[in-house]
């Protein structure tokens, strides 16, 4: 971390003492935790220049007050000497486990209901879901429109589960406005990747309330269309041997919905 970032975030943080990065599974400039004289922080700082990373950070800064505690709670954000950076508690948690007969399952998708339930706040309305957009020719694209906070990026390091079993939803970098469907979507195809047949997915999320008030119909649109997506995202970046895995859990949550 360079003397710039440090002498920006140190206002908030006291003397720092010690910092230890996170570079894996990261995009962020820079990501860390910074412990100091008034204790631990986890920030993420990127450089202030336009661009989507800086828009991912500002726009998690935004959100995080509207969480519900589902997330970690934002401390402070700074910016200054180039950097804009945001200061998280820390939360001390593994990775929940997405394995067939993991009894994390069920608590992963009440949160995924937690948040499809929270209140849109206004500061998210114009953030509308359009990654699925080319995949959903003309009309096709209402079955993603909706009003519904979505996190469409649910694996499982970005649900924790501490000691006291709390489920925390983290790394909040594009929440955005859509159907209620996205988000148990996103998780089934996660799911099928684990090891679940998509069959048994469907049955553990069929155990959440708001499954029930979703049509069948626009979830096999949804599902084609998320194959479609995966797909040429696997072709596109070959090196990404993860993005090969999710295209084929979503052509077999498609084929599914397809029977």
């Amino acid at each position: 971390m360079g003397p710039e970032l440090t002498e920006l975030i140190t206002s908030h943080t006291g003397r720092i003492t010690d910092v230890s990065p996170l570079a894996e599974g990261s995009d962020y400039s820079t990501t860390a935790v910074v412990t100091s004289e008034q204790g631990r922080v986890f920030l993420k700082a990127v450089p202030d220049r336009p661009g989507g990373v800086l828009s991912e950070v500002e726009r998690e800064g935004q959100i995080n007050p509207h969480l519900n505690g589902l997330a970690p709670a934002l401390l402070w954000q700074a910016r200054g000497a180039g950097w804009f950076a945001l200061g998280f508690e820390v939360i001390k948690g593994r990775s929940a486990d997405f394995t067939p007969g993991s009894p994390d399952l069920p608590r992963v998708v009440q949160a995924v209901g937690q948040i499809t339930a929270l209140p849109l706040p206004e500061v998210a309305r114009l953030w509308v879901e359009t990654r699925w957009d080319r995949a959903l020719p003309g009309e096709m694209v209402k079955v993603v429109r909706g009003n519904h906070l979505t996190h469409a990026d649910l694996h499982p390091r970005n649900i924790l589960i501490d000691h006291t079993d709390r489920v925390w939803v983290v790394d909040w970098a594009w929440p955005t406005v859509a159907s209620a469907l996205v988000a148990p979507s996103c998780l089934a195809v996660q799911l099928v990747s684990s090891g679940h047949d998509a069959a048994d997915v469907e049955k553990l999320l069929s155990a959440s309330a708001m499954w029930g008030r979703l049509d069948p119909d626009a979830l096999a649109v949804f599902a084609r269309a998320d194959v479609r997506m995966n797909r040429h995202y696997a072709r596109i970046r070959p090196g990404q041997e993860w993005r090969t895995a999710l295209a084929d859990a979503s052509q077999r949550w498609a084929e599914h919905w397809a029977e």
